[in-house]
């Protein structure tokens, strides 16, 4: 165990074991072999640099829980920054790569949105510095996909571009070909890719005012030609039970449905106002159906998903038609349930949703 002053072995090991049972699988939603508590963990123990990260970032996650911040926690932090001061740029190996994806988890959990990127930066950096991408294997595989579901949010909820260009996260897209040779990782990984440059076009959007722009319109038509490709080809495997990696493949798309569906560019092609307004609903029904709400995605990615799906808009321009109104009103016991399992994903994990919950009680006019 590492040896520092605002700590004992003893206390480092514990909050040791809490990382490899809990806040490390975090980071492991789309990774089935598990590589940063599992598979690649005890190479990875000889670098104190990610030692301190992971006992830095399981102390964050029990001051949340408790509800009783410790100076342990940020003395922790600082010194896993100070050891990867040390390090060289230029020989930055993948498990400085895991340690830096750990730092961004930890900022998460303890700053606001804006806040992320600094060591989303840092990780974007070392990523195109020495071409790795979320084609490569082991834990750099395992630290590409755990950035780009941060930095997917990241984008979105501050409206901006992804850090690393989408052209360039995997070697091979081809939906079919992922479908009949991927692993299931590899085929939920493609939801993340479509819905991330979902994020980018709504970016480009919003500051360049192209909102009416006929490339927009074509461009927002692809998005949903590949995203209903994704979800007529995936393998019998990928439908969202118990698995995490699935379960986050299939929010992701019906979080990227939702979001085309509120451009307003898609009126000719969709024109079920139902099977518009259900969308949120197989958000929820995923949401509620887990047990295990400590998964990197129920944590972060769900809070943000449940939102944009209850969110929804009309798409056409006009009043939602009397149908969807009524799938509204019928399905207020849904909409408690989710407030119930959005304070559960809290109380369990320290994760923040309290902010998103009070925004959804007060579109649902709860009080």
């Amino acid at each position: 165990m590492i040896q520092y002053s605002c700590g004992s072995c003893e206390e480092s090991a514990h909050l040791f074991s809490l990382y490899l049972y809990e806040t490390g699988t975090w980071c492991e939603t789309t990774d089935s072999e598990r590589h940063f508590t599992l598979s690649s963990v005890h190479q990875m123990l000889a670098s104190k640099s990610f030692l301190a990260s992971a006992v830095a970032l399981a102390s964050r996650q029990r001051d949340a829980v408790q509800d009783q911040p410790r100076s342990l926690t940020l003395e922790l932090y600082q010194y896993t920054i100070q050891l990867l001061l040390r390090q060289d740029p230029d020989e930055a190996s993948a498990t400085v790569l895991a340690t830096c994806t750990l730092l961004c988890v930890y900022e998460m959990m303890a700053s606001c949105v804006w806040e992320w990127r600094r060591h989303l930066k840092g990780c974007a950096s070392l990523l195109h510095s020495r071409k790795w991408n979320g084609s490569c294997s082991g834990i750099v595989k395992s630290c590409f996909w755990a950035f780009a579901r941060i930095d997917v949010w990241a984008a979105f909820i501050s409206g901006k571009r992804l850090l690393i260009p989408t052209d360039s996260w995997v070697d091979n897209s081809s939906i079919p070909l992922v479908a009949a040779n991927g692993t299931l990782d590899d085929y939920c990984n493609l939801a993340i890719l479509i819905f991330a440059r979902i994020v980018n076009l709504l970016a480009d959007a919003q500051l360049c005012h192209m909102d009416s722009n006929l490339v927009y319109y074509s461009s927002v038509g692809k998005l949903w030609d590949e995203l209903q490709e994704w979800w007529r080809l995936r393998p019998k495997e990928v439908c969202p039970l118990l698995r995490e990696t699935t379960v986050c493949g299939n929010t992701f798309y019906h979080a990227g449905s939702i979001l085309l569906l509120q451009s307003g560019c898609l009126r000719r092609r969709v024109d079920a106002p139902v099977s518009v307004m259900l969308q949120p609903l197989y958000i929820a029904g995923t949401a509620l159906s887990e047990n295990h709400v400590s998964s990197f995605q129920d944590t972060t990615g769900r809070n943000q998903s449940t939102w944009v799906g209850s969110h929804l808009e009309a798409p056409w321009g006009r009043p939602v038609p009397p149908v969807a109104a009524d799938i509204s009103e019928k399905y207020a016991s849904e909409k408690i349930a989710l407030l119930k399992q959005l304070a559960r994903i809290e109380c369990e994990t320290g994760w923040k949703t309290s902010d998103r919950a009070s925004e959804l009680r007060n579109l649902w006019g709860f009080r």
